[in-house]
């Protein structure tokens, strides 16, 4: 029980690693103004930050998630594992939907106010050092209610986000075989869970973002509505999916490592011996450079 919240650990933080400048860029073409970009898109986005900034400016505001992504990744596989094993058939596609909805559930409450303050870290410099210093502020100028400012938004984005991310990894992952998934198979079903799982939520995190930062610098909306009627008029449907790009292809090798790290974890802790975990690498690497060898032959 407890391997779960602990494998959920240190894959999130395997994840975070790996996906925060693409997080970066996609906050920035969120919450930019529509009528006049400052960027063009995510390359351009992400070449302008390395040139201002350098490497700091990409990772402007990482320390938020990974002091939080510990308790996230371990209420979201904790909650999820635990949850699955008690419903009626835990093996079931519908058991794996509605264990994943509850660890979006529960996860919110965290998730919320470490994305308010990595929000507002990554589009303006004064709203503290750090993500506890935004907190300090916030909680200064708006109490309580400042603090957990787009939890109902959060909640609507992470309860059919993790269904769906759940439900589509078990779905890619399942075999008639007893044979234990490979580490191939594995990336490649996270990597697909995690673009799903935006897919069908994007929007959402969308006025998220926009209503985290509402503020910083002037009141635009008044509601999460206001803020959706306001977006759509200024920049059409299609500006509720400004910044997927850089989403979906940050969640594809952030939810890969992410599952293939947490499977891992469990694996080892369960008894399989890191010699076997490197020889099962090796040879999944081989079988993988054969497969790229004979295409480039044909």
């Amino acid at each position: 029980m407890s391997l779960d919240f602990f494998a959920g650990c240190v894959g999130g933080m395997a994840g975070v690693t790996v996906g925060h400048p693409l997080d970066t860029a996609k906050v920035l073409l969120q919450t930019q103004d529509t009528k006049n970009p400052r960027y063009s898109g995510t390359i351009d986005c992400l070449r302008s930050l390395l040139a201002k900034e350098g490497i700091k400016g990409i990772y402007r505001g990482v320390t938020s998630p990974l002091l939080g992504v510990a308790g996230i990744n371990a209420i979201v596989f904790g909650v999820y594992g635990n949850t699955q094993r008690i419903l009626s058939n835990p093996d079931s596609l519908k058991s794996h939907a509605i264990a994943g909805g509850a660890a979006g559930l529960f996860q919110s409450f965290i998730c919320s106010p470490i994305e308010l303050a990595k929000s507002r870290l990554q589009v303006s410099n004064n709203v503290g050092k750090g993500p506890i210093e935004c907190l300090c502020k916030i909680f200064a100028n708006e109490g309580l209610k400042g603090i957990f400012k787009g939890l109902g938004l959060t909640i609507g984005r992470e309860v059919p986000s993790y269904s769906a991310y759940f439900f589509t990894y078990e779905l890619l992952t399942r075999s008639d075989t007893d044979e234990p998934v490979s580490t191939g198979r594995m990336l490649m079903a996270g990597g697909f869970a995690g673009v799903a799982s935006w897919l069908i939520t994007y929007p959402v995190d969308l006025i998220k973002s926009r209503m985290q930062v509402d503020g910083i610098t002037s009141k635009q909306y008044t509601s999460s509505y206001d803020c959706f009627r306001k977006t759509v008029q200024s920049g059409g449907i299609s500006c509720l999916f400004k910044g997927l790009a850089p989403t979906l292809i940050r969640a594809f090798p952030v939810n890969a490592v992410t599952f293939t790290v947490v499977t891992w974890t469990m694996r080892i802790f369960n008894g399989e011996s890191l010699v076997e975990t490197v020889e099962k690498t090796e040879s999944m690497l081989k079988e993988c450079a054969d497969v790229f060898g004979e295409l480039a032959v044909s």
